[in-house]
């Protein structure tokens, strides 16, 4: 990773502040993926011993999602008054508290509340993480994005095999209590480094300038073509998503209808996740040297032809394994490259507001997407529905068509 970090670009801040910014930010993150994405395993039994179906599962599943993508909508105007790291810290805090007393609950409704503390908590993660990292390598954006998003998915990738260990070992309420530890650890680390990870830009002093600084910055925003297009793309493409439908409805469905062990289970979800934190990377890196928009057209095509196969594919390890693995690395990818896009199309004043529109737009059909998943799946069965997630593809490539690539050139060039 040593090297990674000294290729990237040196414009903002000393060696040592970047550094902080990258790796704390990116560990958090990570920390992050693993306490949301665990549950992925730990659903199998949950879902018994609660009693919930998969409807019940994506009406949580919507509500999570509601919850997080509304509390991203809002730190643009945050960030003016609280220091990004201070709101990476709160938020990993109450994160971890929301993951503590998910292993006290005793019922469904108990269950949707913890859940929805937790992804409170976790909303400032993206948002604020993104605007941070941008701010401090402005003309490798879309590697450190990638880097980031790679390093938060082998939190992904970890969380299945060590939930499904642990679930060897103990009740799946002591899984929650033990790990929820690590977020609460990580939201403290962010108040030690406070006095490096200020806001990098210059504010006003009143709270009726930051505030009027806020709205301006967001009514610029809406304004921006590219952002909204580019934000609605994340909208369309149903799966793919953090807390999403792979979230929800692929343990379930793996342990149900092809009837695999929880052991198998998780090393197919690990699968997934490997991919994760391949594809995000190479396509993140592949984006600064090329056109942009024409890698998020790859990506969105084959997530369309990967989703289609896995509605398809059937309980035959090897090809599954090859499919999820397939799957992982262009799903997963389309974080990272719509991100780096929005960075390119909005100037630095704007970023906060930026990637809190992107994330709450981008996530707000979330809810309907879980919850459609769910009623489909029990109705019609995961093919069809997956089918339908393989076919929300095209209307994102289609959008894709009508963005500029806004990159300057000379950016282009140094990259």
């Amino acid at each position: 990773m040593t090297n990674i970090t000294s290729h990237l670009e040196e414009h903002v801040g000393s060696a040592l502040e970047r550094n902080s910014v990258l790796w704390l930010t990116n560990i958090s993150h990570a920390v992050n993926h693993f306490q949301n994405q665990m549950v992925a395993v730990l659903y199998v039994v949950i879902m018994p011993e609660l009693g919930f179906s998969y409807t019940e599962l994506g009406i949580l599943t919507a509500i999570m999602s509601l919850v997080g993508g509304v509390t991203q909508g809002l730190y643009g105007f945050a960030t003016p008054f609280i220091p990004r790291a201070w709101l990476l810290g709160i938020g990993n805090i109450v994160l971890g508290l929301g993951t503590l007393a998910t292993g006290w609950v005793g019922s469904f409704n108990g269950f949707v509340v913890t859940r929805a503390i937790s992804a409170a908590g976790a909303s400032a993660q993206h948002p604020v993480g993104s605007s941070l990292l941008v701010g401090y390598f402005p003309r490798t954006r879309g590697t450190v994005l990638a880097l980031n998003t790679s390093i938060s998915n082998i939190g992904s990738l970890l969380s299945p095999l060590v939930a499904g260990a642990m679930l060897l070992i103990m009740d799946w309420r002591n899984i929650f209590m033990i790990v929820a530890t690590l977020s609460v650890a990580m939201g403290v680390t962010y108040f030690l480094f406070r006095n490096r990870l200020g806001n990098s830009t210059e504010e006003p002093k009143s709270g009726r300038a930051k505030l009027a600084q806020g709205r301006d910055s967001y009514k610029r925003v809406f304004r921006n073509k590219n952002m909204i297009l580019v934000s609605s793309v994340m909208m369309v493409g149903g799966a793919g998503r953090d807390m999403g439908v792979n979230l929800a409805y692929l343990g379930p469905h793996f342990k149900n209808d092809l009837a695999l062990t929880t052991t198998v289970i998780a090393v197919a979800l690990t699968a997934m996740h490997v991919g994760g934190i391949i594809g995000p990377i190479f396509l993140g890196w592949l984006s600064d040297k090329v056109s942009r928009k024409w890698v998020i057209q790859f990506s969105l095509i084959f997530s369309s032809l990967a989703t289609l196969w896995l509605a398809f594919q059937g309980a035959f390890l090897p090809l599954l394994l090859l499919n999820l693995l397939l799957y992982g690395i262009v799903t997963r990818s389309r974080m990272t490259l719509t991100q780096a896009m929005v960075a390119d199309s909005l100037p630095e004043p704007d970023r906060d507001a930026a990637f809190s529109v992107f994330f709450f737009l981008g996530f707000a059909s979330a809810p309907f997407w879980a919850l459609l998943v769910g009623l489909l799946m029990e109705n019609m069965g995961f093919t069809f529905a997956f089918s339908v997630l393989a076919g929300s593809y095209i209307l994102g490539i289609a959008l894709m068509l009508f963005v500029n690539d806004e990159r300057p050139i000379e950016e282009s060039v140094a990259t």
